[in-house]
């Protein structure tokens, strides 16, 4: 086991193992520190940002990252900073210790929206540097936030996803009864739908590092946060400040996205993961079973009940009333008045709107969009009661099958076939993936897989005009191997993806595992 880190393989660059191991353990006592002590703040971790083990390990994320070719304003890329990896490192820490350190501005690029034709989102595109000193922050700074964050909130964290976000919200609406033998109700008959205009670009700074200060205090660690947010932005060649906003594209954005955005958690932190309220005398009960017997309670006592369920800047309120007469126009009224009580935190703590077209008041019973999946309460086919699904948007499988089209159109003729089931495969793969989960996903994959064969079919017979049907089967062969389609195409040792061989089953929230500095037994390598 060496001591100084060298290129390996294909990696850019590696780290020794007992950075990794080091830093694993400092993460751990921060974490714990964080999750013992709620009011705890940190005032020393200056040292730990600024340690080279800290730094040579955010180099290899930074590295390992999909944008390691993409260079900042300086026109550096990954590549060039880790064939003088040693020396790239002693430099940096040499500045950021000497306070000589000032981030450069981020390169702005417009992205399409994918399903807004005509729109695009900025991105920021930090310096190979920035991005190391962001890297060595996040890992130090995550795992105190990390114990602060609410089991609601799944948005680019460690161990969470959209499948467990679009879950847990199913096992909220899922109809319950609090008698044996007692009709299933629906526990909350209304949803707000929050729409924040231009999140990540608005974000007020004080409001952000108030937030930040409530658990670090160290003064170089906060300068060198407030010196990100202030970095400024270079577009076509003009200088922009940033009095406002965490720019998407940083390694260190959406963790203060969440920092911020956790405001609308802590509203409702009675119903969700009452950390901070202290037990009562006669209830040690952990914070997952106080917060379900609180919702019960104030059920029980006619008093509203709302639960919120966000990722990154999408989010939704569950609002439900008290059984009893009217109970339904009541928990309409009660959402409107949440809403608006949302939209006045958020202006006035982070300088925020809601969006007053988008952010919408909507029944349970009737279907809604949330992270790309439309969420539906309905009656089961197989029983006679109330269950809450995930269904797959017709504009998602439409969208697909237009990027299947775009893929095979007859200009795309002069590449082979073993390249263009390559792309093909590579898409199919990740839809398929991502909707895996979803109800009634089994029939739709089906006919996606039909419309990929007949596509290739087509852009096949205009590869080659000139030949039948038979002589076409003759050139590209199906593929022998056991366990592929009969008939399948294949060409030069690649078959085209079948998606509806894809394991289609339901997600379960015990498949998401937490960080490894949130797992307090056992040693690092052990």
């Amino acid at each position: 086991m060496g001591t100084a880190a060298k290129p390996l393989g294909k990696a850019m660059y590696v780290a020794p193992r007992p950075d990794w191991d080091w830093l694993r353990v400092v993460q751990r006592k921060l974490y714990k520190r964080s999750e013992e002590q709620v009011d705890y703040v940190f005032c020393k971790l200056w040292g730990l940002v600024t340690d080279p083990r800290n730094l040579r390990v955010a180099l290899v994320r930074v590295a390992g990252n999909r944008g390691r070719r993409t260079s900042g304003v300086d026109g550096i890329t990954v590549g060039k900073v880790a064939k003088r990896a040693e020396e790239f490192i002693a430099e940096l820490r040499t500045e950021l210790r000497s306070g000589a350190y000032r981030p450069s501005p981020v390169r702005r690029v417009l992205i399409p929206k994918i399903g807004a034709p005509g729109k695009f989102r900025p991105l920021g595109i930090p310096t190979v540097k920035d991005r190391v000193v962001q890297a060595a922050l996040k890992n130090i700074l995550e795992p105190i936030f990390e114990a602060d964050f609410f089991p609601v909130s799944y948005g680019f964290r460690p161990g969470k996803s959209v499948h467990g976000a679009l879950e847990h919200l199913r096992v909220f609406l899922r109809p319950k009864s609090h008698k044996q033998g007692q009709e299933l109700r629906l526990p909350y008959q209304w949803i707000v739908e929050g729409d924040i205009k231009g999140c990540f670009d608005n974000i007020d700074h004080h409001g952000l590092m108030e937030r930040v200060r409530r658990r670090v205090i160290d003064p170089k660690v906060n300068r060198l946060v407030v010196a990100f947010l202030k970095a400024g932005v270079l577009s076509e060649g003009t200088f922009l400040r940033s009095d406002a906003g965490t720019p998407q594209g940083g390694i260190l954005s959406p963790l203060l996205a969440n920092i911020a955005l956790s405001i609308i958690e802590e509203r409702y932190e009675r119903h969700v993961w009452p950390r901070r309220i202290p037990p009562t005398r006669w209830d040690a009960s952990p914070p997952g079973q106080r917060a379900k017997d609180a919702r019960r309670t104030d059920s029980v006592r006619g008093r509203t009940v709302v639960v919120p369920i966000r990722y990154a800047d999408d989010f939704l309120l569950l609002v439900g009333a008290s059984p009893g007469p009217q109970q339904h126009e009541r928990a309409r009224l009660d959402a409107e008045k949440e809403k608006a009580a949302v939209a006045v935190l958020l202006k006035q703590q982070l300088g925020l709107d809601l969006s007053e077209t988008k952010t919408l008041v909507t029944p349970v019973t009737k279907t809604f969009a949330f992270l790309g999946h439309h969420v539906c309460v309905r009656h089961s086919r197989g029983f006679k009661r109330m269950a809450c699904v995930t269904l797959i948007p017709k504009e998602r499988s439409h969208r697909l099958r237009e990027r299947i089209k775009r893929l095979c159109r007859h200009n795309r003729a002069w590449q082979s076939l073993h390249d263009l089931l390559r792309e093909l495969n590579w898409l199919l793969r990740g839809w398929s993936a991502f909707y895996r989960h979803a109800w009634g996903a089994k029939r739709v994959m089906c006919s996606i897989d039909s419309y990929a064969w007949w596509t290739v079919f087509c852009w096949l017979r205009k590869k080659h005009p000139h030949t039948s049907v038979k002589r076409l089967k003759a050139l590209y062969p199906p593929s022998k191997e056991p366990g592929t389609r009969r008939g399948q195409w294949h060409h030069q040792g690649v078959t085209l993806f079948v998606t509806g061989r894809t394991r289609v089953e339901p997600y379960r929230l015990a498949w998401a595992r937490p960080p490894l500095f949130a797992v307090h037994h056992g040693e690092p390598g052990a």
